[in-house]
C-alpha cells in the first residue's frame, strides 16, 4: 500500500476514535503513544476472539430437525437407525417432532423442519420435495371389543353398517375415495364422519362407537381391548426434504432408513 494511503487510513482511524495512536519523531521513527497501546491490546484480543468464534463455527455441528406422523409408534426402528448414523458420523445429531400429515408438509415448506417421515400420498405432485421411499406399511381396520357384535365380526364386510371415524383434513376427499375403493371387493362403502384429530378417531374407536382405517405403526393398536383386520394393502412411507436443503446429515439418515428395512 502507498504511504499516502497509509497516512490516510491512520489519520481517519485517529479521527473515528477521538485520539492519538502514534507518536511521529520523523518519518522513519514512529510509535504507539498510550493510547494506542490500549487500542492496540483491545484490537488483539478482539481478534483472538474473532478466530475462536470462526474456529468453532466452522466445526459446529447442524442438528437435523425431523417430524414424522403424531401417533406414530417408531421406536422399534428409529432409535437404531439414529445409532447407525452417529456411529458413521460421531457429530451427527437430530431433534424429533410428531405432527399430523397436514402440519408435516407446511412445516417442510416453510423449513421448521429439515426432513419428514410420512405417507407418500401425502407429497404426490409436490415437485419442490425430494421424496424417497423406504418402506410400506400395512393399511388396517381398528375396532374395539366393546363395538356391538364384536364376537361376530371376521372380515371386512362385517363391518358395513358401522361408522368410519377419519380425520378431517383438506384432502379428505381424495382419503375417502380410496378407502371406498378398498372396500369394493367386500360389497359396500363406508360411512365416513370426520373428526378434528387422530386422537378424537382412535377415542370413538375405544369406546366402541365406530371402526377407523389407520395403519399399522398406529401405536394405538396394541392398546388392551383393540382388535385389527388387515386390508392387505401396503401404505409406501418416504422421507422427503426440500430441494433447495443441501444437508449431508438428511443424505445419512436416509441411507440408513433404507439400509435398515432392506436387511429387516
Amino acid at each position: 500500500m502507498p504511504q499516502p494511503a497509509v497516512s490516510r487510513y491512520i489519520s481517519a482511524l485517529e479521527q473515528e476514535l477521538g485520539t492519538t495512536l502514534f507518536v511521529r519523531e520523523n518519518s522513519r521513527n514512529i510509535a504507539l503513544s498510550e493510547s494506542g497501546k490500549i487500542y492496540f491490546n483491545l484490537f488483539q484480543r478482539f481478534n483472538a476472539e474473532l478466530t475462536n468464534i470462526r474456529r468453532m463455527l466452522s466445526t459446529s455441528t447442524t442438528i437435523l430437525r425431523l417430524g414424522y406422523n403424531v401417533g406414530w409408534n417408531v421406536s422399534y426402528f428409529l432409535p437404531e437407525v439414529v445409532k447407525r448414523c452417529k456411529s458413521i458420523d460421531p457429530d451427527f445429531q437430530i431433534t424429533f417432532e410428531c405432527l399430523g400429515f397436514k402440519e408435516l408438509t407446511h412445516s417442510l415448506e416453510d423449513k421448521r423442519l429439515d426432513a419428514i417421515i410420512t405417507t407418500d400420498d401425502y407429497l404426490e405432485n409436490r415437485t419442490e420435495f425430494v421424496r424417497r421411499k423406504f418402506t410400506s406399511i400395512d393399511r388396517i381396520i381398528v375396532y374395539s371389543e366393546l363395538i356391538p357384535n364384536c364376537e361376530t365380526i371376521n372380515s371386512p364386510k362385517d363391518l358395513c353398517n358401522y361408522t368410519f371415524y377419519m380425520v378431517d383434513d383438506p384432502r379428505i376427499g381424495e382419503l375417502c375415495q380410496d378407502i371406498e375403493i378398498l372396500f369394493r371387493p367386500y360389497g359396500f362403502i363406508p360411512k365416513f364422519t370426520a373428526v378434528p384429530n387422530i386422537s378424537t378417531v382412535f377415542a370413538n374407536v375405544e369406546n366402541g362407537l365406530g371402526v377407523a382405517v389407520l395403519d399399522g405403526w398406529y401405536q394405538g393398536i396394541h392398546h388392551p381391548g383393540i382388535h385389527t383386520l388387515n386390508l392387505c394393502e401396503n401404505l409406501p412411507i418416504s422421507m422427503a426434504w426440500h430441494r433447495s436443503t443441501t444437508s449431508q446429515a438428511i443424505e445419512l439418515l436416509y441411507s440408513q432408513l433404507a439400509s435398515y428395512f432392506t436387511t429387516e
